[in-house]
């Protein structure tokens, strides 16, 4: 009887044992008043056990106990920005049933004038590395920045800020932001500054629209290769970091220079895909022009499709690519001077 129990005992262990733990997904927003609010996920549910929130000043290291514990099955909690434990931006993670999450924080920020403003780090590589949080960022023009917008910048530590917008530009709208390393790579000809008034006199309709932006895609990659490889110069270089770089809306040569970026430390297509997507819901066009509802009809069309960001549009682009080059591995190669040495050093800079 005896050695029936102990057998019983065994066989409940091993079941135990070999339950799956549950799967953490995690995310966090940042409300306007400043508060965090992590939401989470669990595969398998697991009825009713603690979540335990780990909260540091940086990504990289945090406590060993957690900083508060809720239920599991609330699946959503707010961290009040009113501590003064931690001052600047907060990093979290979340354990549930043996199981942590990946580290979280806010990837959009809410500013007065800078459209599309969001950090690119959080992403897991195919090899399991995470892309570094508040590392670097890629935003919209920087020409209209208000006081607030500078000192969130401020808050964010930038140090080098990389302008892409096209050679169109005025040059007095160069040094917007003073406070740091303003660097000028113009990439495609003509952008969105000069169309913007087209668009209000009723000189551009939504399929100019569209034939611009894929013009605009063509040309970036068989003509302005070369400031791509400036701009990951820049990038290989860790004293320049943190960086922001941008163009007129954040979604074109931002765009594509996201897309390469994101392929060179190896993060996978649909990650990539979906942080291209984000820009549609990022762009106002009520902050491009005043009283756009005003418009007529045939305007607010061509202004929606000038600010609209399409997956056919980056694919329009990967085919201009291959079309160049064979690859998108032997453009960036050969074109952009992303030998294996400069990948690997942007790894070691963006990746842990």
């Amino acid at each position: 009887m005896k050695l029936k129990f102990i057998a019983c005992v065994i066989s409940l262990l091993a079941l135990y044992n070999c339950s799956p733990k549950p799967s953490v997904t995690a995310l966090c927003e940042k409300d306007p008043n400043g508060n965090y609010i992590l939401r989470w996920e669990m595969y398998p549910e697991v009825d009713n056990i603690p979540a335990e929130i780990f909260m540091s000043d940086n990504d990289s290291v945090f406590p060993s106990s957690p900083s508060f514990t809720v239920n599991s099955n609330d699946y959503i909690t707010i961290v009040e920005n009113n501590s003064d434990t931690i001052v600047g931006r907060r990093y979290f993670r979340i354990r549930i049933g043996g199981t942590t999450s990946k580290v979280i924080t806010n990837r959009f920020f809410e500013l007065d004038s800078i459209q599309n403003f969001r950090d690119v780090g959080g992403y897991i590589t195919n090899d399991k590395k995470t892309v570094r949080w508040g590392k670097i960022f890629r935003s919209g023009s920087f020409v209209r920045m208000t006081t607030h917008d500078s000192l969130e910048l401020n808050n964010l530590n930038i140090k080098t800020v990389i302008d892409l917008r096209s050679e169109d530009v005025r040059t007095k709208t160069l040094n917007r932001y003073t406070a740091v390393n303003n660097i000028r790579i113009p990439i495609a000809y003509s952008g969105y500054s000069a169309i913007s008034q087209k668009v209000l006199d009723g000189q551009f309709l939504r399929g100019d629209a569209i034939i611009f932006t894929q013009d605009t895609y063509r040309d970036m990659i068989n003509n302005f290769a070369e400031q791509y490889a400036g701009f990951f110069d820049y990038l290989c270089d860790e004293k320049n970091y943190p960086i922001v770089y941008h163009c007129f809306l954040g979604k074109d040569q931002s765009g594509l220079a996201t897309y390469f970026l994101l392929r060179a430390l190896d993060v996978p297509m649909d990650d990539i895909e979906n942080d291209y997507m984000a820009s549609d819901k990022e762009i106002d066009k009520h902050k491009m022009v005043r009283n756009a509802d005003s418009l007529s009809e045939s305007r607010q069309e061509a202004f929606t499709m000038l600010t609209k960001t399409d997956l056919a549009y980056l694919r329009y682009g990967i085919s201009c690519i291959r079309e160049k080059s064979g690859s998108v591995d032997e453009y960036m190669l050969n074109e952009l001077k992303l030998t294996p040495e400069k990948r690997q050093k942007l790894k070691n800079i963006l990746l842990h």
